[in-house]
């Protein structure tokens, strides 16, 4: 791009942008149509190869879900011994059961 004395584009000359650079990325610009089809192209043989491959081979047999079992632990037995309770204990016992919903 030649740097006039007056341009419409003075503030690009100024900031050194080549707007013919900047123009050939605009997505209507011949060469950025090719390479879009281009592309295009390679995908579309893409997924014509992976539409085959599917057909070709059977999907794999999906492993049914079972939840894991619960596996129930045997509760152990408190092993009690006989209490031994003195008089004085056993007369508090039953104060408390003779005081009724006053204690």
């Amino acid at each position: 791009m030649k740097m006039t004395h007056y341009s419409d584009n003075f503030w690009a000359e100024e900031m050194g942008i080549n707007l013919d650079d900047v123009l050939k990325e605009s997505p209507t610009h011949r060469e950025q149509i090719r390479e879009r089809r281009r592309i295009d192209k390679q995908a579309a043989e893409y997924w014509a190869r992976e539409r085959l491959l599917a057909r070709m081979e059977p999907p794999a047999p999906e492993a049914e879900y079972t939840p894991p079992r619960r596996v129930k632990t045997p509760k152990k037995k408190a092993k009690v011994n006989r209490y031994d309770f003195t008089d004085a204990q056993l007369e508090i016992a039953r104060r408390s059961l003779n005081a009724g919903g006053s204690v």
